[in-house]
Protein backbone atom coordinates (compact mmCIF):
# COMPACT_ATOMS: atom_id res chain seq x y z
CA UNK A 1 0.00 0.00 0.00
CA UNK A 2 2.94 2.04 0.79
CA UNK A 3 4.38 2.09 -2.94
CA UNK A 4 0.61 2.78 -4.65
CA UNK A 5 0.30 6.10 -2.76
CA UNK A 6 3.99 6.65 -3.80
CA UNK A 7 2.97 6.36 -7.55
CA UNK A 8 -0.49 7.92 -6.72
CA UNK A 9 1.31 10.94 -5.14
CA UNK A 10 3.67 11.28 -8.41
CA UNK A 11 -0.34 10.71 -10.78
CA UNK A 12 -1.58 13.57 -8.86
CA UNK A 13 0.83 15.71 -10.55
CA UNK A 14 -0.13 15.39 -14.03
CA UNK A 15 -1.82 18.84 -14.13
CA UNK A 16 1.42 20.57 -14.38
CA UNK A 17 3.38 20.88 -17.52
CA UNK A 18 5.74 18.24 -18.31
CA UNK A 19 8.81 20.39 -18.09
CA UNK A 20 8.06 21.78 -14.32
CA UNK A 21 9.84 21.01 -11.79
CA UNK A 22 7.31 18.45 -10.08
CA UNK A 23 7.18 16.88 -12.96
CA UNK A 24 10.81 15.86 -13.15
CA UNK A 25 11.29 14.48 -9.96
CA UNK A 26 7.97 12.33 -10.72
CA UNK A 27 9.09 10.65 -13.35
CA UNK A 28 12.65 10.09 -11.71
CA UNK A 29 10.94 8.61 -8.89
CA UNK A 30 9.28 6.28 -11.75
CA UNK A 31 12.31 6.02 -13.91
CA UNK A 32 14.10 5.10 -10.54
CA UNK A 33 11.74 2.36 -9.49
CA UNK A 34 11.45 0.74 -12.81
CA UNK A 35 15.25 0.76 -12.78
CA UNK A 36 14.97 -0.48 -9.36
CA UNK A 37 13.10 -3.78 -10.17
CA UNK A 38 15.42 -4.41 -13.34
CA UNK A 39 18.28 -4.16 -11.45
CA UNK A 40 16.88 -6.62 -8.42
CA UNK A 41 16.28 -9.16 -10.74
CA UNK A 42 19.23 -8.96 -12.55
CA UNK A 43 21.09 -9.52 -9.16
CA UNK A 44 18.70 -12.21 -8.46
CA UNK A 45 19.80 -13.43 -11.24
CA UNK A 46 23.54 -13.58 -11.04
CA UNK A 47 22.87 -14.89 -7.27
CA UNK A 48 20.78 -17.97 -8.92
CA UNK A 49 23.60 -18.46 -11.01
CA UNK A 50 26.09 -18.23 -8.32
CA UNK A 51 24.41 -20.64 -6.02
CA UNK A 52 23.96 -23.06 -9.11
CA UNK A 53 27.69 -23.02 -9.28
CA UNK A 54 28.18 -23.33 -5.80
CA UNK A 55 25.78 -26.19 -5.32
CA UNK A 56 27.08 -28.33 -8.51
CA UNK A 57 30.78 -27.09 -9.15
CA UNK A 58 33.43 -26.82 -7.18
CA UNK A 59 35.34 -23.23 -7.07
CA UNK A 60 38.21 -23.40 -8.47
CA UNK A 61 39.57 -20.41 -5.80
CA UNK A 62 37.69 -21.74 -2.80
CA UNK A 63 39.23 -21.80 1.00
CA UNK A 64 41.56 -24.82 1.92
CA UNK A 65 39.13 -25.69 4.55
CA UNK A 66 36.22 -26.19 2.04
CA UNK A 67 38.46 -27.86 -0.04
CA UNK A 68 39.17 -30.36 2.53
CA UNK A 69 35.29 -30.87 3.68
CA UNK A 70 34.80 -31.53 0.08
CA UNK A 71 37.18 -34.36 -0.12
CA UNK A 72 36.02 -35.54 3.68
CA UNK A 73 32.41 -35.78 1.58
CA UNK A 74 33.88 -37.18 -1.11
CA UNK A 75 35.60 -40.26 0.57
CA UNK A 76 31.82 -40.59 2.21
CA UNK A 77 30.14 -40.88 -1.12
CA UNK A 78 32.53 -42.95 -2.39
CA UNK A 79 30.91 -46.24 -3.31
CA UNK A 80 32.83 -48.35 -1.59
CA UNK A 81 32.36 -46.37 1.53
CA UNK A 82 30.49 -48.07 4.24
CA UNK A 83 27.01 -46.75 3.73
CA UNK A 84 26.46 -46.42 7.47
CA UNK A 85 28.97 -43.47 7.20
CA UNK A 86 26.01 -41.89 4.67
CA UNK A 87 23.56 -42.48 7.14
CA UNK A 88 25.23 -40.57 9.87
CA UNK A 89 26.11 -37.49 7.35
CA UNK A 90 22.86 -37.39 6.60
CA UNK A 91 21.83 -37.01 10.45
CA UNK A 92 24.47 -34.10 10.50
CA UNK A 93 23.24 -32.26 7.85
CA UNK A 94 19.29 -32.35 9.13
CA UNK A 95 21.06 -31.71 12.65
CA UNK A 96 22.72 -28.58 11.32
CA UNK A 97 19.98 -27.24 8.81
CA UNK A 98 17.33 -27.77 12.24
CA UNK A 99 20.11 -25.26 13.41
CA UNK A 100 19.92 -22.70 10.48
CA UNK A 101 15.67 -23.22 10.65
CA UNK A 102 16.03 -22.22 14.16
CA UNK A 103 17.39 -19.33 13.51
CA UNK A 104 14.58 -18.33 11.21
CA UNK A 105 12.10 -19.52 13.57
CA UNK A 106 13.21 -17.12 16.12
CA UNK A 107 12.45 -14.23 14.44
CA UNK A 108 9.20 -12.89 15.06
CA UNK A 109 7.72 -12.60 11.79
CA UNK A 110 9.21 -15.30 9.91
CA UNK A 111 7.82 -18.06 12.75
CA UNK A 112 3.99 -15.88 12.56
CA UNK A 113 4.46 -16.20 8.35
CA UNK A 114 5.50 -20.42 9.51
CA UNK A 115 2.10 -20.57 11.97
CA UNK A 116 -0.12 -19.05 9.39
CA UNK A 117 1.22 -20.99 6.51
CA UNK A 118 0.92 -24.10 8.38
CA UNK A 119 4.71 -24.46 8.05
CA UNK A 120 6.37 -26.58 10.65
CA UNK A 121 9.73 -27.09 9.60
CA UNK A 122 11.69 -28.13 13.02
CA UNK A 123 8.69 -30.86 13.50
CA UNK A 124 9.24 -31.76 10.57
CA UNK A 125 13.43 -32.39 10.31
CA UNK A 126 12.89 -34.12 13.82
CA UNK A 127 10.53 -36.49 11.67
CA UNK A 128 12.77 -37.03 8.97
CA UNK A 129 15.79 -37.62 11.36
CA UNK A 130 14.09 -40.44 13.33
CA UNK A 131 13.23 -42.03 9.67
CA UNK A 132 16.89 -41.51 8.77
CA UNK A 133 17.89 -43.54 11.66
CA UNK A 134 15.20 -46.54 10.94
CA UNK A 135 16.33 -46.65 7.05
CA UNK A 136 17.19 -49.55 5.70
CA UNK A 137 20.73 -50.40 4.40
CA UNK A 138 19.53 -51.20 0.75
CA UNK A 139 17.36 -48.39 0.47
CA UNK A 140 20.39 -46.17 1.79
CA UNK A 141 22.60 -47.52 -0.91
CA UNK A 142 20.39 -46.93 -3.32
CA UNK A 143 19.64 -42.70 -2.37
CA UNK A 144 23.71 -42.63 -2.08
CA UNK A 145 24.46 -42.14 -6.24
CA UNK A 146 21.85 -39.66 -6.13
CA UNK A 147 22.85 -37.23 -3.87
CA UNK A 148 26.60 -38.00 -4.80
CA UNK A 149 25.77 -36.62 -8.36
CA UNK A 150 24.75 -33.11 -5.94
CA UNK A 151 27.70 -32.60 -4.03
CA UNK A 152 26.38 -29.04 -2.74
CA UNK A 153 23.30 -30.36 -0.92
CA UNK A 154 26.19 -30.05 2.39
CA UNK A 155 26.28 -26.60 2.06
CA UNK A 156 22.79 -25.72 2.43
CA UNK A 157 22.91 -25.74 6.09
CA UNK A 158 25.48 -23.23 6.38
CA UNK A 159 24.62 -20.92 3.69
CA UNK A 160 21.07 -20.49 5.01
CA UNK A 161 22.90 -19.89 8.50
CA UNK A 162 25.29 -17.11 6.49
CA UNK A 163 22.77 -15.47 4.82
CA UNK A 164 21.88 -14.05 7.92
CA UNK A 165 23.71 -10.84 8.61
CA UNK A 166 26.46 -11.52 11.56
CA UNK A 167 25.19 -9.15 14.04
CA UNK A 168 21.50 -10.63 13.74
CA UNK A 169 22.57 -14.10 13.59
CA UNK A 170 24.51 -13.24 17.09
CA UNK A 171 21.75 -11.71 18.40
CA UNK A 172 19.07 -14.79 17.78
CA UNK A 173 21.49 -17.39 19.10
CA UNK A 174 21.45 -15.55 22.20
CA UNK A 175 17.82 -15.56 22.38
CA UNK A 176 17.76 -18.93 21.87
CA UNK A 177 20.23 -19.54 24.49
CA UNK A 178 18.10 -17.60 27.07
CA UNK A 179 15.34 -19.79 26.25
CA UNK A 180 17.20 -22.96 26.80
CA UNK A 181 18.41 -21.34 30.04
CA UNK A 182 14.74 -20.58 31.14
CA UNK A 183 15.27 -16.66 30.60
CA UNK A 184 12.11 -14.98 29.54
CA UNK A 185 13.10 -14.38 25.94
CA UNK A 186 12.72 -10.54 24.68
CA UNK A 187 9.37 -11.19 22.26
CA UNK A 188 7.91 -7.49 22.76
CA UNK A 189 9.05 -7.15 19.63
CA UNK A 190 5.84 -6.89 16.62
CA UNK A 191 5.95 -9.77 13.93
CA UNK A 192 6.13 -6.97 11.76
CA UNK A 193 9.19 -5.10 13.29
CA UNK A 194 10.59 -2.42 10.81
CA UNK A 195 14.43 -2.33 12.97
CA UNK A 196 14.06 -5.70 13.15
CA UNK A 197 13.41 -6.61 9.29
CA UNK A 198 15.61 -3.65 8.37
CA UNK A 199 18.44 -5.64 10.65
CA UNK A 200 17.83 -8.75 8.10
CA UNK A 201 19.09 -6.66 5.51
CA UNK A 202 17.65 -9.27 3.40
CA UNK A 203 18.61 -9.09 -0.49
CA UNK A 204 17.28 -10.27 -3.86
CA UNK A 205 20.65 -11.91 -4.00
CA UNK A 206 20.01 -13.62 -0.68
CA UNK A 207 16.66 -14.91 -1.64
CA UNK A 208 18.31 -15.88 -4.54
CA UNK A 209 21.09 -18.20 -3.29
CA UNK A 210 18.30 -19.83 -0.88
CA UNK A 211 16.21 -20.56 -4.47
CA UNK A 212 18.96 -22.21 -5.74
CA UNK A 213 19.45 -24.49 -3.03
CA UNK A 214 15.68 -25.03 -3.04
CA UNK A 215 16.44 -26.09 -6.58
CA UNK A 216 19.18 -28.11 -5.75
CA UNK A 217 16.54 -29.83 -3.46
CA UNK A 218 13.71 -30.05 -5.90
CA UNK A 219 16.23 -31.94 -8.30
CA UNK A 220 18.19 -34.33 -5.92
CA UNK A 221 14.36 -35.66 -5.37
CA UNK A 222 13.13 -35.84 -9.13
CA UNK A 223 16.49 -37.70 -9.03
CA UNK A 224 15.48 -40.38 -6.71
CA UNK A 225 14.16 -43.58 -8.55
CA UNK A 226 10.58 -44.64 -7.86
CA UNK A 227 10.21 -48.09 -8.91
CA UNK A 228 12.20 -49.43 -6.25
CA UNK A 229 13.11 -47.48 -3.47
CA UNK A 230 10.59 -47.47 -0.15
CA UNK A 231 8.84 -44.46 0.60
CA UNK A 232 11.31 -43.44 3.39
CA UNK A 233 13.92 -42.16 0.94
CA UNK A 234 11.35 -39.95 -1.23
CA UNK A 235 9.78 -38.37 2.22
CA UNK A 236 13.19 -37.54 3.39
CA UNK A 237 14.05 -35.67 0.15
CA UNK A 238 10.78 -33.94 0.15
CA UNK A 239 11.31 -33.32 3.50
CA UNK A 240 15.09 -31.44 3.02
CA UNK A 241 12.97 -29.21 0.50
CA UNK A 242 10.00 -28.65 2.16
CA UNK A 243 13.04 -27.21 5.05
CA UNK A 244 14.47 -25.06 2.04
CA UNK A 245 11.40 -23.31 0.81
CA UNK A 246 10.89 -22.50 4.43
CA UNK A 247 13.78 -21.24 4.42
CA UNK A 248 13.41 -19.20 1.01
CA UNK A 249 10.27 -17.98 3.04
CA UNK A 250 11.73 -16.63 5.84
CA UNK A 251 14.10 -14.50 3.70
CA UNK A 252 11.01 -13.32 1.15
CA UNK A 253 9.03 -12.37 4.44
CA UNK A 254 11.95 -10.20 6.33
CA UNK A 255 12.84 -8.97 2.57
CA UNK A 256 8.53 -7.93 2.24
CA UNK A 257 8.56 -6.46 5.59
CA UNK A 258 11.71 -4.51 5.20
CA UNK A 259 10.46 -2.52 1.40
CA UNK A 260 7.98 -1.96 3.50
CA UNK A 261 9.07 0.04 6.05
CA UNK A 262 11.46 1.79 4.02
CA UNK A 263 9.17 3.13 1.26
CA UNK A 264 8.54 6.38 1.02
CA UNK A 265 4.87 7.64 1.97
CA UNK A 266 2.50 10.07 -0.06
CA UNK A 267 3.76 13.05 2.21
CA UNK A 268 7.59 12.28 1.80
CA UNK A 269 7.80 12.35 -1.70
CA UNK A 270 5.27 15.55 -1.84
CA UNK A 271 8.19 17.09 0.20
CA UNK A 272 10.79 16.13 -1.52
CA UNK A 273 8.72 17.25 -4.96
CA UNK A 274 8.38 20.37 -3.07
CA UNK A 275 11.96 21.05 -1.81
CA UNK A 276 13.56 19.87 -5.40
CA UNK A 277 11.17 22.38 -6.85
CA UNK A 278 12.38 25.38 -4.79
CA UNK A 279 16.09 24.42 -5.45
CA UNK A 280 15.60 24.39 -9.21
CA UNK A 281 13.68 26.96 -9.58
CA UNK A 282 16.28 29.36 -7.11
CA UNK A 283 18.83 27.91 -9.20
CA UNK A 284 17.37 28.18 -12.49
CA UNK A 285 16.79 31.66 -11.68
CA UNK A 286 20.37 32.49 -10.65
CA UNK A 287 21.76 30.53 -13.85
CA UNK A 288 19.45 32.82 -16.02
CA UNK A 289 21.28 35.98 -15.10
CA UNK A 290 24.81 34.76 -15.19
CA UNK A 291 24.14 32.96 -18.62
CA UNK A 292 22.92 36.29 -19.97
CA UNK A 293 25.79 38.43 -18.23
CA UNK A 294 28.45 36.14 -19.06
CA UNK A 295 26.28 35.44 -22.88
CA UNK A 296 26.83 39.45 -23.78
CA UNK A 297 30.19 39.72 -22.82
CA UNK A 298 31.41 36.54 -25.27
CA UNK A 299 29.03 37.94 -27.33
CA UNK A 300 31.57 41.27 -27.72
CA UNK A 301 34.67 39.41 -27.26
CA UNK A 302 34.06 37.16 -30.09
CA UNK A 303 32.32 39.93 -32.52
CA UNK A 304 36.10 41.95 -31.94
CA UNK A 305 38.06 38.73 -32.79
CA UNK A 306 35.76 38.05 -35.37
CA UNK A 307 36.50 41.49 -36.63
CA UNK A 308 40.84 41.41 -35.91
CA UNK A 309 41.14 37.42 -38.03
CA UNK A 310 38.76 38.41 -41.26
CA UNK A 311 41.04 41.52 -42.28
CA UNK A 312 44.20 39.07 -41.00
CA UNK A 313 42.42 36.75 -42.94
CA UNK A 314 42.10 38.40 -46.03
CA UNK A 315 45.44 39.72 -46.42
CA UNK A 316 46.84 35.95 -46.08
CA UNK A 317 44.39 34.82 -48.69
CA UNK A 318 45.69 37.64 -51.31
CA UNK A 319 49.19 36.92 -50.52
CA UNK A 320 49.24 33.33 -50.99
CA UNK A 321 46.81 33.23 -54.04
CA UNK A 322 49.94 35.82 -55.67
CA UNK A 323 52.57 32.93 -54.14
CA UNK A 324 50.54 30.00 -55.75
CA UNK A 325 50.39 31.73 -59.38
CA UNK A 326 53.97 32.98 -59.26
CA UNK A 327 55.26 29.42 -57.96
CA UNK A 328 52.73 27.76 -60.47
CA UNK A 329 54.38 29.20 -63.30
CA UNK A 330 57.56 28.02 -62.26
CA UNK A 331 56.52 25.02 -61.89
CA UNK A 332 54.60 24.81 -65.39
CA UNK A 333 58.15 25.53 -66.99
CA UNK A 334 59.91 22.89 -64.80
CA UNK A 335 57.16 20.18 -65.59
CA UNK A 336 57.17 20.84 -69.36
CA UNK A 337 60.93 20.48 -69.72
CA UNK A 338 60.79 17.38 -67.47
CA UNK A 339 58.16 16.13 -69.75
CA UNK A 340 59.86 16.43 -72.88
CA UNK A 341 63.01 15.19 -71.49
CA UNK A 342 61.64 11.99 -70.47
CA UNK A 343 59.43 11.10 -73.46
CA UNK A 344 63.25 11.62 -75.23
CA UNK A 345 64.69 9.09 -72.86
CA UNK A 346 61.74 6.61 -73.02
CA UNK A 347 61.58 6.48 -77.12
CA UNK A 348 65.51 5.93 -77.02
CA UNK A 349 65.49 3.39 -74.61
CA UNK A 350 61.93 1.88 -76.81
CA UNK A 351 64.05 1.48 -79.35
CA UNK A 352 66.77 0.31 -78.29
CA UNK A 353 64.68 -2.34 -76.39
CA UNK A 354 63.51 -3.62 -79.48
CA UNK A 355 66.61 -4.46 -81.71
CA UNK A 356 67.64 -6.30 -78.67
CA UNK A 357 64.13 -8.14 -78.11
CA UNK A 358 63.98 -9.08 -81.80
CA UNK A 359 67.35 -10.40 -82.31
CA UNK A 360 67.03 -12.70 -78.92
CA UNK A 361 63.80 -13.87 -80.47
CA UNK A 362 65.56 -14.78 -84.10
CA UNK A 363 67.83 -16.84 -81.90
CA UNK A 364 66.07 -18.52 -79.81
CA UNK A 365 63.83 -19.51 -82.72
CA UNK A 366 66.72 -20.97 -84.51
CA UNK A 367 67.76 -22.61 -81.18
CA UNK A 368 64.03 -24.38 -80.71
CA UNK A 369 63.90 -25.34 -83.94
CA UNK A 370 67.06 -27.41 -83.99
CA UNK A 371 66.23 -28.36 -80.82
CA UNK A 372 62.83 -29.67 -81.98
CA UNK A 373 64.18 -31.74 -84.68
CA UNK A 374 66.56 -33.02 -82.46
CA UNK A 375 63.96 -34.20 -80.09
CA UNK A 376 61.64 -35.64 -82.92
CA UNK A 377 64.86 -37.56 -84.37
CA UNK A 378 65.81 -38.92 -81.14
CA UNK A 379 61.72 -39.92 -80.09
CA UNK A 380 61.28 -41.63 -83.88
CA UNK A 381 64.53 -44.15 -83.17
CA UNK A 382 63.69 -45.01 -79.66
CA UNK A 383 60.39 -45.19 -80.20
CA UNK A 384 61.49 -48.01 -83.78
CA UNK A 385 64.14 -49.38 -81.12
CA UNK A 386 61.09 -50.22 -79.01
CA UNK A 387 58.62 -51.82 -81.45
CA UNK A 388 61.37 -54.12 -82.82
CA UNK A 389 62.31 -54.68 -79.05
CA UNK A 390 58.52 -55.47 -77.97
CA UNK A 391 57.74 -57.40 -81.26
CA UNK A 392 60.80 -59.95 -80.86
CA UNK A 393 60.01 -60.12 -76.62
CA UNK A 394 55.74 -61.07 -77.87
CA UNK A 395 56.77 -63.95 -80.63
CA UNK A 396 59.42 -65.11 -77.90
CA UNK A 397 56.53 -65.21 -75.12
CA UNK A 398 54.00 -66.47 -77.55
CA UNK A 399 56.01 -69.51 -78.37
CA UNK A 400 57.25 -70.16 -74.89
CA UNK A 401 52.91 -69.80 -73.88
CA UNK A 402 52.26 -72.03 -76.87
CA UNK A 403 54.55 -74.71 -75.70
CA UNK A 404 53.12 -74.53 -71.48
CA UNK A 405 49.73 -74.28 -72.64
CA UNK A 406 50.54 -77.44 -74.86
CA UNK A 407 52.43 -79.05 -71.51
CA UNK A 408 49.49 -78.18 -69.30
CA UNK A 409 46.68 -79.86 -71.75
CA UNK A 410 48.80 -83.36 -71.99
CA UNK A 411 49.31 -83.18 -68.21
CA UNK A 412 45.62 -82.16 -67.56
CA UNK A 413 43.99 -84.89 -70.27
CA UNK A 414 46.82 -87.24 -67.87
CA UNK A 415 45.28 -86.77 -64.97
CA UNK A 416 41.67 -86.74 -66.15
CA UNK A 417 42.36 -89.95 -68.08
CA UNK A 418 43.65 -91.71 -64.71
CA UNK A 419 41.07 -89.66 -62.45
CA UNK A 420 37.73 -91.49 -64.93
CA UNK A 421 39.77 -94.54 -64.68
CA UNK A 422 40.31 -95.08 -60.91
CA UNK A 423 36.49 -93.64 -60.49
CA UNK A 424 35.56 -96.41 -62.78
CA UNK A 425 37.63 -98.97 -61.23
CA UNK A 426 36.26 -97.80 -58.10
CA UNK A 427 32.67 -97.57 -58.65
CA UNK A 428 32.77 -101.10 -60.81
CA UNK A 429 34.65 -103.08 -57.26
CA UNK A 430 31.70 -100.90 -55.32
CA UNK A 431 29.18 -102.15 -57.32
CA UNK A 432 30.77 -105.56 -57.48
CA UNK A 433 31.18 -105.21 -53.74
CA UNK A 434 27.31 -104.33 -53.12
CA UNK A 435 26.23 -106.80 -55.56
CA UNK A 436 28.27 -109.71 -54.09
CA UNK A 437 26.65 -108.52 -50.36
CA UNK A 438 23.40 -108.65 -51.45
CA UNK A 439 23.18 -111.93 -53.20
CA UNK A 440 25.03 -113.54 -50.81
CA UNK A 441 22.31 -112.12 -48.30
CA UNK A 442 19.63 -113.15 -50.43
CA UNK A 443 21.48 -116.90 -50.73
CA UNK A 444 21.92 -117.30 -46.88
CA UNK A 445 18.38 -116.19 -46.69
CA UNK A 446 17.16 -118.70 -49.05
CA UNK A 447 19.12 -121.63 -47.84
CA UNK A 448 17.91 -120.87 -44.17
CA UNK A 449 14.39 -121.66 -45.00
CA UNK A 450 12.69 -125.23 -44.81
CA UNK A 451 14.55 -128.49 -46.88
CA UNK A 452 11.29 -129.21 -48.50
CA UNK A 453 10.66 -125.64 -49.54
CA UNK A 454 10.16 -124.24 -52.56
CA UNK A 455 14.48 -123.49 -54.00
CA UNK A 456 15.23 -120.90 -56.00
CA UNK A 457 16.43 -122.05 -59.57
CA UNK A 458 19.12 -119.80 -60.11
CA UNK A 459 21.17 -120.52 -57.10
CA UNK A 460 20.85 -124.09 -57.99
CA UNK A 461 22.17 -123.65 -62.14
CA UNK A 462 25.99 -123.76 -62.58
CA UNK A 463 28.14 -120.74 -63.13
CA UNK A 464 29.36 -121.77 -66.71
CA UNK A 465 25.33 -121.83 -67.20
CA UNK A 466 24.62 -118.03 -65.85
CA UNK A 467 23.86 -119.54 -62.36
CA UNK A 468 24.86 -119.09 -58.93
CA UNK A 469 25.69 -122.42 -58.16
CA UNK A 470 29.36 -121.96 -57.31
CA UNK A 471 28.69 -118.57 -55.38
CA UNK A 472 26.42 -121.08 -53.39
CA UNK A 473 28.98 -123.60 -52.48
CA UNK A 474 31.13 -121.01 -51.32
CA UNK A 475 28.59 -119.34 -48.91
CA UNK A 476 27.53 -122.87 -47.41
CA UNK A 477 31.64 -124.17 -47.33
CA UNK A 478 32.63 -121.10 -45.48
CA UNK A 479 29.63 -121.22 -43.21
CA UNK A 480 30.16 -124.58 -42.42
CA UNK A 481 33.50 -124.21 -41.59
CA UNK A 482 32.85 -120.96 -39.35
CA UNK A 483 30.32 -123.42 -37.25
CA UNK A 484 32.78 -126.28 -37.24
CA UNK A 485 35.89 -123.77 -35.37
CA UNK A 486 33.25 -122.28 -32.99
CA UNK A 487 31.74 -126.33 -32.08
CA UNK A 488 35.21 -127.00 -31.84
CA UNK A 489 36.15 -123.96 -29.09
CA UNK A 490 33.13 -124.56 -27.08
CA UNK A 491 32.88 -128.44 -26.76
CA UNK A 492 33.20 -128.26 -22.96
CA UNK A 493 29.43 -127.47 -22.87
CA UNK A 494 26.53 -130.66 -23.48
CA UNK A 495 25.77 -130.38 -26.90
CA UNK A 496 28.41 -133.06 -28.64
CA UNK A 497 29.85 -131.48 -32.03
CA UNK A 498 28.82 -132.90 -35.12
CA UNK A 499 31.05 -135.53 -36.87
CA UNK A 500 33.35 -133.91 -39.35
CA UNK A 501 31.77 -132.56 -42.37
CA UNK A 502 32.55 -134.13 -45.67
CA UNK A 503 33.34 -131.92 -49.03
CA UNK A 504 30.32 -131.39 -50.99
CA UNK A 505 29.65 -133.11 -54.32
CA UNK A 506 28.42 -130.16 -57.17
CA UNK A 507 26.94 -132.29 -59.94
CA UNK A 508 25.72 -130.18 -63.19
CA UNK A 509 22.29 -130.27 -62.70
CA UNK A 510 21.76 -129.54 -58.90
CA UNK A 511 23.68 -129.69 -55.19
CA UNK A 512 23.70 -133.06 -53.69
CA UNK A 513 25.23 -133.86 -49.98
CA UNK A 514 27.33 -137.13 -50.51
CA UNK A 515 27.42 -137.57 -46.64
CA UNK A 516 25.53 -136.15 -43.88
CA UNK A 517 26.79 -135.82 -40.09
CA UNK A 518 25.00 -137.91 -37.79
CA UNK A 519 22.63 -136.82 -35.61
CA UNK A 520 23.01 -137.05 -32.07
CA UNK A 521 20.91 -136.89 -29.15
CA UNK A 522 21.16 -133.45 -27.35
CA UNK A 523 20.68 -133.20 -23.57
CA UNK A 524 19.37 -130.19 -23.33
CA UNK A 525 17.80 -126.98 -25.79
CA UNK A 526 20.47 -126.02 -28.48
CA UNK A 527 21.44 -122.09 -28.51
CA UNK A 528 20.79 -120.61 -32.08
CA UNK A 529 24.15 -121.16 -33.58
CA UNK A 530 24.24 -125.16 -32.02
CA UNK A 531 20.39 -124.52 -33.96
CA UNK A 532 21.81 -123.57 -37.35
CA UNK A 533 24.39 -125.77 -37.38
CA UNK A 534 21.73 -128.64 -37.05
CA UNK A 535 20.02 -126.62 -40.11
CA UNK A 536 23.04 -126.68 -42.33
CA UNK A 537 23.64 -130.66 -41.58
CA UNK A 538 19.83 -131.13 -42.06
CA UNK A 539 19.62 -129.76 -44.89
CA UNK A 540 22.97 -130.59 -47.28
Amino acid sequence: MKKNTTINACLTQTGIAPKTTTGVVCNFNQKEKIMNNVRNFLVGLVGLLLILQLAFVSPVAAQSSKQAERQRLSQVMDANTNVEEFRQELLNYFTELEDAVRLYDAIPAVHEKYVKSGLRPLDLLAQVKAQIAEMSSEDLAKMKPVYARFPGWREAPHAAESLLKPELRGNLKAKLAAKQDGNPSPDAVTPDDCALAIATDVSNSDIAIAKGFEIAGRATMNALPTDFLTVIPHSVAAAALGVLEAISLGLETSKNIKDDCTALNATDVQGIVNTAKTEIINNDNGNTSTIVNNDNTNKDTVLNSLNTKTATITTAITNSQNAVINNGDTNLATITTAITNAKTDIVNNDNSNKTTIVNNDNANTTTLNTAVTNARNTIVNNDNINTTNIVNNDNANKTAIINNDNTNTTTLNTSITNAKTEILNNANANTTALQDALLRSQIEADLATESNGVKVAWYMTPTANGGKLDLVKSIVTLTLANIQAEASATRNHSLIAPTPIKPLVISNRRMTITAKPTKRRLTKKPTGRETLELYFQAVF
